[in-house]
């Protein structure tokens, strides 16, 4: 097939191209300005999603399309937001028609309504996207629009990735983290299940849910295996090659500040940086069902965890006997 990659120059997108230029696929990728040549194989289409223009001609004579492309910062104005990840989201899916489109979502679209709670694709979207950033907002949307079509017979897949990390995108210590000397002030306890997943297992899936028919109108949830946040800190270090302590925070310590913060920040007319919803969203423990993905689409986490901590933080060296805790939680 020729295949259209939103975003082909980004983080994912540059991995579902190489997956599907793999595969025997044509791959054009409409990508930022300047950014033509950072993926080789793809035959380069500068454009911009806000841009009408832009969408039809990258989308011509396509057979399939995957959406990777999006605003993804912490900060900026609610229109950016609107028009880049919501509206052209959209708009693609108008063009792309009767031909297959993968629209790359989130799991911020799940409502994680109490600590423990096991995530499914029929779980209810999130309830308090007002509380939460724009990016967040804009994602849970675009999500909306994409299952509305999908509905309608349209042959859209939708793909929920974890926290995605690889190489050039290193994997966090946690939600939320704080460096102070050599303790690292970790929120939440030590039994939480951090949702990642490797950049190149997702593009697995995507390239997957292109090939199978029965993917067409479906979501899929995609979280490599979750394992203790005490176990996986222990990995991270060793292949870090870093002599720094966790200190694992609770929540209900930073709430009470959160929220006198929030009340002053709203009294100077300004949005608060972190608001007590997100408190709670960044440390309430959920496990992710991703068995939709692995008996649908075959998917699996080819790269396991191990191996992608290595990969993303530089170190070749094995990690040895303090990976072993979690050598045994992610092994076949």
């Amino acid at each position: 097939m020729i295949v259209l990659v939103t975003g082909a120059a980004g983080f994912l997108g540059r991995r579902v191209a190489r997956r599907l230029l793999a595969d025997g696929h044509q791959v054009r990728g409409l990508v930022r300005p300047r950014r033509g040549g950072e993926v080789e194989g793809v035959l380069a289409v500068e454009g911009d999603l806000r841009n009408d223009h832009d969408l039809q001609r990258a989308t011509e004579g396509v057979d399939a399309v995957v959406h990777c492309g999006a605003v993804v910062r912490t900060s900026g104005a609610w229109q950016e937001f609107q028009a880049t990840n919501v509206d052209a989201t959209g708009r693609l899916i108008e063009l792309a028609g009767a031909r297959p489109m993968v629209h790359v979502s989130s799991l911020s679209v799940y409502d994680v309504r109490r600590d423990g709670e096991v995530i499914t694709e029929e779980s209810p979207y999130e309830s308090g996207a007002e509380s939460r950033g724009f990016y967040s907002r804009s994602k849970l949307a675009a999500d909306e629009l994409a299952m509305a079509a999908a509905a309608n017979g349209a042959p859209v897949t939708v793909v929920r990735p974890g926290v995605l990390y690889g190489p050039g995108r290193r994997p966090p210590l946690a939600r939320q983290s704080v460096a102070l000397g050599r303790w690292r002030l970790i929120l939440g306890r030590s039994d939480y299940l951090l949702p990642l997943v490797h950049g190149d297992n997702v593009a697995d899936a995507i390239a997957a849910a292109l090939e199978r028919p029965v993917a067409r109108g479906r979501a899929y949830t995609l979280v490599d295996p979750q394992v203790p946040l005490s176990e996986y800190l222990v990995d991270y270090r060793a292949a870090a090659r870093a002599d720094w302590r966790p200190v694992f925070v609770p929540a209900g310590v930073l709430l009470p500040v959160v929220e006198a913060a929030g009340l002053l920040f709203r009294a100077l007319g300004r949005r608060p940086p972190v608001n007590a919803h997100q408190i709670q969203r960044a440390t309430w423990s959920a496990t992710y069902d991703c068995s939709r993905a692995r008996q649908e689409l075959g998917w699996t986490s080819r790269v396991r965890l191990l191996e992608g901590l290595r990969q993303s933080l530089g170190a070749t060296a094995a990690v040895g006997a303090a990976g072993g805790a979690l050598a045994k939680a992610v092994s076949p």
